[in-house]
C-alpha cells in the first residue's frame, strides 16, 4: 500500500473540545478522542531526541494536567517542565513511561487528586520486537475510548546483522501520540480498525493530525525487511512498527499517593472432590489501601461475583463466584487472577480460599498465601541515560507432602510486580508466608519491560533465577534475594537520529 499521510485539518476558530468526534464524508468515519488534540512540537536542531517528551506531555496535558487555558497551551507548558529539567533535557533519548513518572512525581503536578496516575507500557523495549498482539490495533483504539491516553513507541525493520552475523532486532525509536482510528464513535471496537491518528512532535504534514493506515497484522512491510507480526504503519517507505505502547489511565481513588504500580496474583487451584463445586470463595488484600482493582477467575461462568469491600480502609476483598449454571467437576484447574493498582507498593494475599458443594458437604480449605517483593530505590535515578521501569515475573508451586506421589501440587502461582524508573531493575527480594502443613518449591523469576496479561503471564517462561529447594510454608517467612547484577542494563530509549531528514539536516519542521 502506498506510504502516504493523511490529516484532519484543526485549529479553526469553530474547533471545538470534544471526547469523540465524527467526521461526515465518503469516507469512513474518523474518531478523535478529543478535537483538536494537543500537539506539542519539539524545537528542530539536529541531535533533538525530546519525542517521548512530547508524548507524555500531550497524554498528561489531554488527562487535564498542566497550566494554560487550552490542551495545547497545557502540553506546552508541560513539555517546557520536562525539557528544561537536567534529568531529560533535549539531546538524549528516553522513555515515555519515565517521563510521564517523573512528571506526575514531581512539583509541577499541582492537582493532587487528578485520578490519572497509573502508567503502563504493554509491548516491547529490547529487544525491539514488534508487539505480539494480534488485536493490537483493537487495543489502542479500545483504551481510547475507555478514556485512557495512549503513546506509541516505534522501530524500523531492518535486515542488518552485526559483526558475528546475529540478526539486529530494530533500528532507532520514536514516540508518537495515539488520538483516534477510523472506526467512528462506537463504545467499543469489535475488530482492528485501519488506520491510526497521531500528533506527532517531528511531523506536522497536511496539520496537527495524521493518520496512518496499518499492514496486515501477519504481511507487515509488504516487500521490505520485517521483524516479524505486528502492527507496521505506513509513516515512510520503510514503514516502522509498533514495539509497545504507553497507557495514562486513572484509578478509582488517587488519595495522596502520586506514583501507583500494578501488582497481580494469579493463583491456580485443583477442585479435587468427588462432587462438583457449586462456588469458589476467597479473601484477597493487601497491606495498604487499594485504589483499584479487578478480580476474575478462568472458569466460564453468566454470573459476576459478589464483592465486598473491608472497611474503613479497602485493603480486602471478599469475593464469592456461583457456579451453579456450570459446576466444577473434580480434576479442573481453576486459575483465580487479581490486579490491584497499589500506592507503591506491591504485595498480596489470599486467604480462606475454598471451593463450596451442595447439601452439607464440608468445604476444602486451600493454602493461604501472602508474598510481598521489595526493590530498593536508586539515588537520583533520572539523571541515568535511558533509565525505565518495567515488570519482574514470578513462579511457585504448592505442594502437599503427605499426598501421594505424583499428585503432591495442590496449587501454582503466578505473580507481576511493577517498579518504577526510580528503583532497581536488577536487585529485588521476595517475601512468602502461607498455611502451615504445605510447603513452596519450584521458584523462578523472569524480567519483562512490558505488563503481561494473565495468559501471557501464565506462557511466560524466560526465567533468569530458577530455585528447585522446598520450603516449608508457616508463620516463619521465606525470603529470597534476586541478584541480577549487570543483567539488566538499562535498554537504549527512543532515538531518532537519522530516520526524519528534518531533523538529520537540521531545518525547519514542514508546515501544512
Amino acid at each position: 500500500m502506498k506510504a502516504t499521510a493523511r490529516s484532519l485539518q484543526v485549529g479553526s476558530i469553530f474547533s471545538v473540545l470534544v471526547i469523540a468526534f465524527l467526521v461526515a464524508s465518503c469516507a469512513q468515519p474518523v474518531y478523535m478522542k478529543m478535537n483538536p488534540p494537543s500537539d506539542a512540537d519539539k524545537a528542530f536542531l539536529p541531535g533533538n531526541n525530546s519525542c517521548y517528551l512530547a508524548t507524555a506531555a500531550n497524554m498528561l496535558a489531554g488527562a487535564g494536567y498542566g497550566t494554560g487555558n487550552t490542551v495545547q497551551d497545557r502540553a506546552d507548558d508541560i513539555y517546557a517542565d520536562l525539557t528544561a529539567t537536567a534529568a531529560f533535557g533535549t539531546a538524549d533519548g528516553g522513555w515515555t513511561d519515565t517521563a510521564l513518572a517523573w512528571w506526575l512525581n514531581s512539583n509541577h503536578n499541582t492537582w493532587a487528586n487528578n485520578p490519572y496516575t497509573v502508567v503502563t507500557v504493554d509491548g516491547n523495549k529490547s529487544p525491539r520486537y514488534p508487539w505480539a498482539e494480534p488485536n493490537g490495533a483493537r487495543t489502542i483504539g479500545n483504551e481510547l475510548r475507555r478514556c485512557e491516553f495512549v503513546g506509541l513507541s516505534i522501530s524500523w525493520p531492518t535486515n542488518a546483522v552485526d559483526q558475528v552475523g546475529n540478526p539486529i532486532i530494530g533500528t532507532r525509536g520514536h514516540a508518537i501520540t495515539a488520538w483516534g482510528d477510523d472506526s467512528g464513535i462506537l463504545v467499543s471496537l469489535g475488530a482492528n480498525p485501519g488506520t491510526v491518528r497521531v500528533t506527532d512532535s517531528d511531523r506536522d504534514t497536511g496539520g496537527n493530525v495524521q493518520a496512518y493506515d496499518y499492514d496486515d497484522y501477519t504481511n507487515p512491510n509488504p516487500g521490505g525487511a520485517n521483524e516479524g507480526n505486528g502492527w507496521y504503519i505506513d509513516y515512510d517507505p520503510n514503514h516502522p512498527y509498533i514495539k509497545h505502547i504507553i497507557t495514562l489511565c486513572p484509578t478509582d481513588d488517587p488519595s495522596d499517593n502520586k506514583l501507583t504500580q500494578r501488582v497481580v496474583g494469579s493463583y491456580k487451584i485443583h477442585q479435587t472432590s468427588q462432587l462438583s463445586a457449586t462456588d469458589l470463595h476467597y479473601v484477597v488484600g493487601t497491606d495498604v489501601n487499594i485504589l483499584s482493582y479487578r478480580t476474575m477467575v478462568s472458569w466460564p461462568t453468566e454470573e459476576a461475583p459478589d464483592i465486598t469491600e473491608s472497611q474503613p480502609q479497602r485493603k480486602q476483598l471478599t469475593v464469592d463466584w456461583d457456579f451453579t449454571d456450570k459446576p466444577v467437576p473434580q480434576c479442573e484447574w481453576v486459575t483465580i487472577t487479581t490486579e490491584f493498582v497499589l500506592p507503591a507498593w506491591n504485595a498480596m494475599e489470599y486467604d480462606d480460599v475454598h471451593f463450596t458443594y451442595p447439601d452439607v458437604l464440608p468445604t476444602m480449605e486451600l493454602p493461604s498465601l501472602y508474598w510481598l517483593l521489595e526493590t530498593p530505590f536508586i539515588d537520583k535515578a533520572e539523571a541515568i541515560a535511558d533509565v525505565t521501569g518495567g515488570y519482574v515475573i514470578g513462579s511457585f508451586d504448592i505442594v502437599d507432602p503427605q499426598r501421594p506421589s505424583g499428585e503432591e501440587v495442590v496449587a501454582q502461582y503466578r505473580l507481576l510486580h511493577q517498579y518504577s524508573y526510580t528503583q532497581s531493575p536488577e536487585f529485588h527480594t521476595f517475601v512468602l508466608k502461607g498455611s502451615q502443613g504445605f510447603h513452596a518449591t519450584n521458584f523462578r523469576f523472569g524480567h519483562s519491560y512490558g505488563y503481561l496479561d494473565p495468559e501471557a503471564l501464565w506462557e511466560f517462561d524466560e526465567w533468569m533465577t530458577e530455585i528447585a529447594k522446598e520450603y516449608p510454608l508457616g508463620e516463619e517467612a521465606i525470603e529470597i534475594a534476586i541478584d541480577w547484577a549487570g543483567l539488566l542494563p538499562y535498554p537504549e530509549g527512543e532515538d531518532i537520529t537519522g530516520r526524519i531528514p528534518d531533523i538529520e539536516q537540521g531545518l525547519m519542521k514542514r508546515l501544512p
